[in-house]
């Protein structure tokens, strides 16, 4: 009984807590990202981590403290109501199986599309170091697709209506993608299910592509050989939607307008704009820190929460 009421407890403190900040990411990423005036590339990051906080704050709050809190100070034999604790426990498994499922229903439809994209394919000499296939007709013009083993797929159109520098910085613009690790990062999403995030998703996405359009352009003139490729194969567009775990170099014909205008107002700073991750050790170590020098009374706190929570 014991190991069930701490189980219960915990997935409880982890469901109520991970939906509290979830509701406050809804609410509060805008004004957020409206403080910070960073490039596209540290935007893209600032919106991942902000869309997965809720989960990495919850996770760490459970095992740091709600576990430890219930097997130190919580007493072996004790007769308690666990009816709340039983049910939000449950809720919780719930979340975690629907988000699994997600996943898995949208890695299979992904698998399968892909599949039928790759029948006959070849491979492609794009005049970059990183493999890339041309597929059939069917398939986007050009798209970043899998999770554990990304590939560039360009189709048989694009090809044939791209110049080579176009074809060539289209796609360095699907391999910045490709080490972004985007496509494991929409998996994450997937993972994480709750009402209200698709509008924090789809900045990222946004933040993602002018992020891979950076990352493409060296000079002005690749910055208009990108344009010149967005503005061509806008019009090739396939009447269906590519799966989900694909990143295409263009998803709708709404945000051409304001990438093209990006790209011709291109200047060299985006070049020297290098993301560094240190810069986020900082607040990191004042947290860790922090929860170091309070830990126990932290700990008594939050067994006196979950006691609150099963009564």
């Amino acid at each position: 009984m014991f190991i069930l009421r701490g189980t219960a407890v915990s997935l409880t403190f982890f469901v109520l807590l991970y939906c509290l900040l979830s509701v406050l990411v809804v609410c509060a990423w805008r004004g957020v990202m409206g403080l910070c005036g960073a490039s596209a590339r540290s935007q893209e990051n600032m919106l991942f981590w902000i869309r997965l906080s809720p989960l990495l704050a919850s996770a760490a709050a459970t095992l740091t403290l709600a576990v430890p809190s219930f097997v130190l100070l919580e007493p072996r034999s004790i007769d308690e109501e666990m009816s709340v604790p039983l049910v939000l426990g449950l809720a919780c498994l719930v979340l975690f199986a629907f988000g699994l499922s997600r996943v898995v229903i949208a890695q299979a439809k992904s698998s399968r599309v892909v599949r039928e994209w790759l029948k006959e394919a070849n491979i492609l000499d794009a005049g970059v170091t990183v493999p890339t296939i041309q597929a059939s007709r069917k398939s986007p013009p050009l798209a970043l697709v899998g999770v554990c083993a990304p590939r560039v797929v360009v189709s048989e159109a694009a090809v044939a209506l791209l110049s080579t520098p176009e074809l060539r910085v289209a796609v360095r613009h699907e391999i910045a993608h490709m080490r972004s690790r985007d496509n494991l990062k929409k998996l994450v999403f997937h993972c994480s299910p709750f009402p209200g995030m698709a509008s924090l998703e789809g900045a990222w996405q946004e933040a993602a592509e002018l992020a891979a359009d950076d990352a493409a352009v060296s000079n002005f003139r690749d910055a208009l050989d990108l344009a010149a490729t967005l503005i061509k194969l806008s019009r090739l567009i396939p009447a269906k939607a590519a799966p989900t775990f694909t990143m295409a170099l263009v998803s709708g014909p709404g945000s051409v307008r304001v990438r093209v205008e990006r790209l011709l107002a291109w200047d060299e700073s985006r070049v020297l704009d290098v993301h560094k991750p240190w810069r986020y050790a900082v607040p990191v170590l004042a947290a860790i820190l922090c929860t170091a020098a309070l830990y126990s009374p932290a700990l008594a706190q939050i067994h006196r929460v979950t006691e609150w929570l099963v009564r």
